[in-house]
């Protein structure tokens, strides 16, 4: 399965991870933390984080496309105008599709974002 986001629609850079969890807000919800940020830009973009203390490199890539599917599903394009960074838990590690869907639609139900109209 390709990328679901664009490069202009990902965060990548370290200093834009940080900049949004510094300026953002914060939510967490059975493993999951969002944070997340206006960045003026009538697009948003999305940055998943997993930590290597979490667990080995092929665990962690597979939470990392679970995340970013269960987004893509989730949110499609609704978050327009915001930078969101999804970070994962010791509570995601080794979990089901559906429980890390759960958690992502949690998270962004608790959020502004998902109260905006499509």
């Amino acid at each position: 399965m390709p990328y679901a986001y664009r490069k202009n629609e990902r965060i990548r850079k370290n200093s834009e991870f940080v900049s949004v969890m510094k300026q953002g807000k914060r939510l967490s919800v059975d493993g999951l933390s969002l944070f997340y940020a206006e960045n003026g830009a009538g697009n948003f973009k999305v940055g998943i984080s997993v930590g290597k203390k979490l667990a080995k490199a092929a665990h962690r890539n597979r939470l990392r496309r679970r995340i970013r599917d269960c987004v893509t599903r989730a949110l499609g394009s609704r978050a327009l105008g915001y930078d969101l960074v999804f970070m994962a838990r010791q509570g995601l590690v080794g979990a089901e599709h559906d429980r890390v869907l759960r958690a992502v639609q949690t998270v962004l139900t608790k959020s502004v974002l998902r109260s905006e109209k499509p």
